[in-house]
This record gives C-alpha cells, structure tokens and sequence, in this order.
C-alpha cells in the first residue's frame, strides 16, 4: 500500500465486507483492514442466523428501516449467489391469552415498520406448524428466515475481491491522525495514508472513534450464550419459534430456531461483561435454559441439551439502561472524511447490504 488508498473501511465482520463489496463497484482503491486472521469471526457469525423481519424496532428509527430493507436485499443476494437461506416463518408465542394485548401491539408496530404478512394466530395454527408448542396463541411472521452467516461472510469477501477491493485480514489499528488533507492509518505493517475511513469495528468500534477523538460512544459488551438440542431430539421444532421480548429491553428472550444445517439451537440468553474478548467466563448453566424453554416446548427434557458457542453484542447502553439504543452512522465531528458506524447489533446481521448502501450514499463526493 504505497500509494494514497481512496477509503479505508476498518472492520470485517459483515456489515464490512459488504460495504467493501458495494464500495469497490462504484471507485477503486478500496482497502478493509480486519484485525482477526479471519473475516467474520466476531458477531457476525456468533449469532442466531436469523434474518429478522423487523417487527420490534422503534418505527422511524435505523434499526427498524435497514431491517425490512435489509432482508429484502438479503434474500436476493443468497438467490444471486448461492448463499444457503431459508424463509422458514416465525412464531412469537404467548404464554396464555392474556398475552394477546402484547402479540397485536407488536403486529402494530411491524405493520408500521413495513412489515407484510403478520398475523395474530391461535392454537390450531401453532399446533399445525409446530405440534410440540403449547402456546394458546402467537404473532406469526411469514417473512422471517435463516441463513448460514459463514457462508454469506465468504461470499461478501469474494465479491468485493473480485470487484477489486483490497482485504487484510491480521491487521489491527494502532491510531490515526490527520494531517495536510489526509488520514494515516498505523497498523502493525505500515502506515496507510488514506482520502477517507470508514469506521465498522463492531465490539472496538468505540475504540476506533476515540483513536480519532470521539468520545461520546462507550460499547458495553453483552454476551449471548447459547445450547444446543441433541441431533436424536432436533425435532422437538421446525423453526424460529420466540416468546415475547424481555420486558428490559435487553433481548429477545431465548428461544428455538433451527439452523440451515438443521441444527436445533435454544438461546442467546443476555448478560453484561466485563472485557470484549470474554465469550467462555462462568458461563450460565442449562437449566437456565431449560427453564425458559420448558414453558413453550413441555416435551423437552434437560438432558436434551449441551452447550453451544457464544457471541458478545455491540451495546450502546449499560445493563441497567432499558431505553431504546438505535445504530448510530454519522461522520466524525472533527473531521468529515471519517464515518462511524457504532453499536451496530442485532439485527445487524439482516441489515447488512442495507446499511453498506446508506454509508456509501453519505459519503458522497468524498468517496468519488
């Protein structure tokens, strides 16, 4: 990299590979730096695999627009390029009829986010679609599916190869400073001068900010664990089958969705920690999850489950904050040739191509 790069992407997980992706078709010299020896190797594929329909978000805000947007783009991309996904549906399951007031106001809030298809089902429907369901009644969403994110990671890599971005991976920022017009950018290789940055560094994305001077955003890592149904018991449930979001805020609940490969997972619970690298710590015993789940799936035995992998969200607020945190995409106040992308967590993953579209769009001329 010994000439001046157009832009800089920091940052690959998914939301950076597809902007690498998108930026390489419109202007050349595109380079993403990733500071793990391999893309995708944090949320963006430590995650459910759900490609959300986007029923939960505050209408009006980032979240809700780049995940109805986003899982349109999705499917078509898969189709175009042989990414494994499915639209499965999606059952968000009361406990009891009482439940119902919470099931049609969140079908309100999908309806006005732009959601098609939603409908308040009862109990034949559920016990037609997933017969080990107890649940009297449910929000059903048609458009919710699964996709297999490591394949999607690899195809987001190749196409922004192909179309001449520049990826290297192994390479952390060390800082960033500005000077005569351009940004330099220490990694552990070389100092790269660069006409732009864009800022996408997930769980270090606060981080990367402060390198440049922003110190309004903190990260809160906030892990998500998960279990795993065993094979002989996989068909205790056909699909993504949720309760009602945790009244904090801080999640979705667990709940089932079964993997592209067929894998039946039970999860992400939501716990705070301390350090952005702590994903095995005291982790949560099964019959947390158990517990949970037993209320929806009676049939399921705790000696049905073993542990599975964990991820760590993006969050923007601390544990005992229960207000609503959206993306925030903004260009750095100090200097407009850097754009930040923080707190970009669930659903990300969906939001992904969406999101690459509007980064490209703000940053215009200077991207030209």
């Amino acid at each position: 990299m010994n000439d001046t790069a157009q832009v800089v992407i920091v940052g690959g997980g998914v939301v950076g590979l597809a902007l690498a992706a998108e930026l390489a078709s419109r202007t050349p010299d595109v380079f993403l730096i990733e500071a793990r020896p391999r893309f995708g190797l944090g949320a963006s594929t430590r995650n459910s695999g759900v490609l959300h329909a986007g029923i939960y978000y505050r209408p009006g805000s980032l979240k809700a627009f780049h995940c109805v947007r986003g899982r349109r783009m999705l499917y078509d991309f898969c189709a175009s390029h042989g990414v494994p996904c499915r639209r499965t549906g999606k059952l968000i399951v009361g406990d009891s009829a009482d439940d119902l007031a919470a099931l049609e106001e969140l079908k309100a809030r999908g309806e006005e986010n732009g959601v098609e298809g939603l409908e308040i089902v009862d109990r034949e429907f559920i016990r037609e679609r997933e017969p080990e369901v107890v649940s009297p009644v449910a929000l059903y969403s048609p458009g919710t599916g699964v996709i297999d994110a490591e394949a999607l990671v690899r195809a987001l890599a190749r196409l922004a190869s192909e179309r001449g971005a520049h990826l290297l991976a192994g390479t952390p920022l060390l800082g960033v400073d500005f000077k005569d017009g351009l940004l330099y950018l220490s990694t552990p290789r070389e100092t790269v001068a660069a006409r732009a940055m864009i800022n996408v560094a997930g769980l270090y994305a606060d981080d990367v900010a402060r390198m440049c001077g922003e110190t309004r955003y903190t990260i809160h890592p906030c892990r998500g664990e998960y279990a795993e149904v065993i094979p002989s018991r996989s068909h205790l449930v056909r699909g993504p089958v949720y309760p009602l979001p945790l009244a904090s805020g801080h999640g979705l609940g667990v709940h089932f969705t079964k993997t592209v490969a067929g894998t039946l997972l039970l999860g992400p619970n939501a716990r705070y920690v301390e350090g952005k690298e702590n994903y095995e710590s005291d982790r949560s015993g099964l019959d947390q999850f158990y517990e949970s789940a037993r209320r929806i799936v009676p049939a399921l035995r705790i000696d049905d489950l073993r542990h599975s992998y964990t991820g760590l969200r993006a969050r923007l607020r601390p544990e005992h904050d229960h207000s609503f945190a959206d993306f925030v995409l903004e260009r750095d106040a100090r200097c407009a040739a850097i754009i930040h992308a923080i707190g970009i967590e669930s659903p990300g993953l969906t939001s992904s191509l969406s999101l690459a579209v509007q980064i490209v769009d703000m940053a215009g001329g200077s991207l030209a």
